[in-house]
């Protein structure tokens, strides 16, 4: 969402075969020729298929059969912020829309595609995964008018998600919150929140609801 801070020639030889009329006595036997040749085509048509199956199992990369597997799908850690999936109208904190937002599991489950456009039109993106690396969720948020926010640090308590960042806003440091926590009714809140103070403080600076599309 906006957040309120702040692409021989290769050429083939056509070969003709010449017929000559056949003499009477070949022609007596012409039945008999044409029988065989068809049984020739016949045994020619079953082959072709076999030896094209084997070609391709010959041709198969080495070590498909054991391409390795995705860890994200059995890993816990990876799906606690599963219950921002979803086709969501966003609403203010006293009901007022505020724009429309799709979240979308990406990459076999290991992250999750935030698409955002305010009730302008304004648009926005983010990617959301768990980082096995540091232990934590991670946020990368950008949007059109070139906002760009790095929440590198996160916390969980209980069922409820708090990111952290660090931005500047008219040369001063800020400190910034971004929290998420599923309700009873299968909506989810939003809520941001920055410090001037280096987090003795903190000023909220927008509530949001998102209410799944029926």
């Amino acid at each position: 969402m906006l957040r309120p801070i702040p692409n021989t020639s290769p050429i083939g030889v056509r070969r003709r075969i010449l017929r000559a009329p056949l003499p009477d006595r070949a022609m007596t036997h012409a039945p008999t020729i044409a029988s065989a040749s068809r049984a020739s085509i016949l045994a020619l048509a079953l082959l072709v298929p076999s030896l094209h199956a084997r070609a391709q199992s010959s041709a198969a990369p080495a070590g498909a059969a054991t391409r390795p597997q995705s860890p994200c799908p059995g890993d816990a850690n990876r799906h606690r912020f599963d219950f921002w999936i979803g086709e969501w109208n966003v609403e203010t904190k006293d009901g007022k829309p505020a724009g429309r937002s799709s979240i979308q599991a990406i990459s076999g489950g290991c992250g999750l595609l935030e698409n955002w456009s305010d009730m302008n039109g304004g648009t926005g993106k983010s990617i959301n995964a768990y980082n096995p690396a540091l232990g934590i969720w991670q946020q990368y948020w950008v949007g059109e008018f070139g906002a760009v926010t790095e929440y590198r640090e996160s916390v969980w308590r209980g069922d409820t998600l708090t990111f952290r960042a660090s931005a500047r806003a008219n040369g001063k440091a800020l400190s910034l919150r971004l929290t998420f926590n599923p309700l009873p009714d299968g909506s989810v809140r939003q809520f941001g929140e920055q410090s001037a103070d280096s987090g003795r403080t903190w000023t909220p600076t927008y509530e949001f609801f998102y209410r799944r599309r029926r």
